[in-house]
């Protein structure tokens, strides 16, 4: 019986050529959508850090402002000079403002509620405050003194207690953010580094391949045509 032999199509070269490159392009390909990705997440986190400073700087603005309103107050009453007056319907403004812009740009609802529960204390103690100036102005200086230091320093006490608790969450989500901020962008960094040595480490094994692939045929043939005819 003959033998049979069974013929093993070989592949084209130029098709072995065109896979080798369209792996290397895939690679970069893969590369390419590893950085975007990582630049996409660290732009997601830079974000979020913008995002929680005009509610911490807000809080802050408005705390500093509340204490110079109480200042004002206590000028007021123990002089009796209008001056305090003036600079305390001033401050008293800029409260009102900096606690609506909190509430405007919270970034979560606990961050509204708490901003929103300061600037109702204020306005509270603010209400009671301009009563004793009006008390005072009519000549009852000693009950506006005593409501001073009696309910309205409760108010006052209330709202301030409020406030820090509001400052000190604008604070803890700010830090919150920016200390993860380096370490997303160490892991970002760690990570597009592993891809650029892997990529690197397959594009030499395939590059190795394919000239090999190429250059084997052409000594092939270089020895064939060099060869002593018989």
């Amino acid at each position: 019986m003959a033998d049979i032999e069974s013929v093993q199509p070989k592949i084209p070269l130029g098709h072995k050529v065109r896979a080798a490159l369209g792996a290397l392009l895939a690679l970069l390909v893969i590369l390419t959508g590893v950085a975007i990705v990582l630049v996409v997440s660290l732009s997601r986190d830079e974000s979020r850090v913008k995002d929680d400073v005009p509610f911490a700087t807000a809080i802050a603005s408005a705390s500093l402002d509340a204490k110079s309103v109480a200042n004002d107050q206590r000028g007021f009453l123990l002089t009796g000079d209008s001056m305090y007056l003036r600079e305390a319907d001033q401050s008293a403004t800029a409260v009102r403002r900096e606690l609506a812009t909190a509430v405007r740009v919270a970034t979560t609802d606990e961050q509204r509620r708490a901003a929103s529960a300061s600037s109702a204390g204020f306005e509270r103690w603010w209400t009671a405050t301009r009563a004793e100036f009006a008390r005072y102005q009519a000549g009852d200086k000693q009950a506006a003194i005593a409501a001073s230091v009696g309910p309205d320093r409760a108010l006052r006490k209330q709202y301030e207690e409020s406030l820090q608790q509001t400052r000190s969450l604008g604070q803890t989500t700010l830090q919150s953010a920016t200390s993860w901020l380096p370490s997303s962008a160490t892991r970002a960094v760690v990570i597009l580094v592993g891809c650029l040595v892997v990529a690197l480490l397959a594009g030499s094994v395939i590059a190795y391949w394919l000239v090999r692939q190429i250059s084997m045929p052409l000594f092939k043939l270089a020895a064939i045509l060099t060869a002593d005819p018989l």
